[in-house]
């Protein structure tokens, strides 16, 4: 009769050699429990941080959603500097008072704005609303300098297309038909998508196509073509008395 195999020896796990954990917990304790401490007080002040945070969020947006004159809009950012809708109220309030024709305080507003909020989202716009505002001053050589500037430092910006679109039609007044022709490219180049390429392209056609070249000195001339010759008279036919 065969007997059943017998069963591997079960391993115990044992501490390694030299260790003793109940050892390092005596020895240790209170530096754990600092760390543990400090850890969890760590965790509740960043989630007081953060509750705190959207709190005010939702304040400024209840405030800015209430802000409509341009002293009110002066005040909501003012107070909440250092939140984005602080940027967005700014922008607004340029608006305001750019349709009220009070064209400095306006360039003064976003100049502000930016020099407070560089890195904002709607940085760009403001920008294509400070060239907005001098073009509309009557100022077109500083709108069309501003106008260029922001095309060529934000290539891919989403105020780019319009600034590009705006420099040329500047330049198509001034009659530089052949820069207002590049900026109208490369509109429709670096955006090929964007709903101003295609007022790019019908723009463009208005303008008068280059002259050709005149051909130079060197190359051949083509002769004129020769002058029509009359027919001969018949001499059999009669001739119409005098």
């Amino acid at each position: 009769m065969s007997q059943a195999p017998q069963s591997p020896a079960v391993q115990t796990l044992e501490p390694a050699p030299g260790f003793d954990p109940l050892v390092f917990w005596i020895k240790h304790k209170s530096s754990i429990l600092a760390i543990a401490a400090l850890t969890v007080i760590g965790l509740a002040g960043y989630g007081f941080s953060e509750w705190n945070h959207a709190r005010k969020t939702a304040e400024a947006a209840e405030a800015f959603g209430a802000a409509r004159s341009p002293e009110e809009l002066a005040r909501f950012a003012s107070s909440h500097q250092g939140l984005p809708l602080a940027g967005n109220a700014q922008l607004l309030l340029a608006h305001k008072l750019r349709s009220e024709k009070k064209f400095d305080e306006a360039i003064k507003t976003l100049r502000e704005f930016l020099a407070q909020s560089p890195t904002h989202p709607l940085a760009p716009a403001a920008h294509l609303s400070i060239a907005t505002t001098l073009e509309q001053q009557g100022k077109s050589e500083e709108a069309l300098a501003a106008y260029r500037s922001l095309a060529v430092s934000d290539v891919r910006g989403f105020a780019t297309p319009a600034a590009w679109l705006r420099a040329a039609r500047i330049l198509k007044t001034q009659g530089k038909h052949d820069e207002a022709r590049v900026a109208y490219e490369n509109l429709q180049s670096q955006f090929p998508r964007s709903a101003f390429a295609n007022d790019a392209l019908l723009e463009a056609q208005e303008i008068a196509p280059k002259p050709a070249p005149a051909p130079s000195g060197n190359a051949p001339q083509t002769p004129p073509p020769p002058a029509p010759v009359a027919p001969a008279q018949d001499s059999t036919s009669p001739v119409k008395p005098n």
